[in-house]
């Protein structure tokens, strides 16, 4: 006769693998595919060589502004000319409440990630990840005023902030 495994040990394998919303893997994977969708400034959506299917993968390290606010569109495009239809590499880090893989992107030599920061196309949002990459790259926008930072300072609210202000509005 086979015992059921107890609540906390059936967590416990959940989060090993990956599986809870949030959890992190207990290991680094990474896979290989090519970007079949650009959904916002840091978001794709990713053909898969090695498990033959589509995951969604939010860019680690970055937040973009919505595609409803000052520089979303942008954004968006920015991301676009750099990997739609391209292959990429995704690091998984992490799994977001919404079940999507977090990872880091390189297109070949490019670590996308920093280079949306870098751009001036997404804030460093290093809550999760420090990534000395990513902040280095946000900064230099900054003081170079690209991209969102070129906006009027009203304008240049990270998506929390404006999602908040705008309940209705967030994409």
């Amino acid at each position: 006769m086979s015992r059921r495994p107890s609540p906390a040990r059936i967590l416990l394998l959940c989060a090993l693998l990956g599986a809870l919303p949030g959890a992190s893997p207990a290991f680094a994977s990474s896979f290989e595919g090519r970007v079949v969708r650009v959904k916002d400034g840091d978001s794709i959506v990713v053909e898969r060589h090695d498990v033959k299917r589509r995951s969604e993968v939010r860019l680690a390290g970055i937040d973009a502004p919505e595609l409803a606010q000052p520089w979303g569109i942008q954004s968006r495009s920015a991301l676009r000319r750099m990997v739609q239809g391209k292959p990429v590499t995704v690091e998984v880090t992490d799994r977001d409440r919404y079940g999507r893989l977090v990872g880091k992107v390189w297109q070949g030599r490019a670590y996308v990630n920093a280079e949306m920061a870098r751009s001036g196309n997404a804030w460093a949002f290093d809550r999760y990840l420090p990534d000395k990459a990513i902040r280095a790259g946000h900064e230099e926008a900054r003081r170079q005023k690209r991209g969102l930072w070129s906006l009027p300072k009203e304008q240049q609210l990270p998506p929390a902030s404006w999602r908040a202000l705008n309940p209705r509005r967030g994409d």
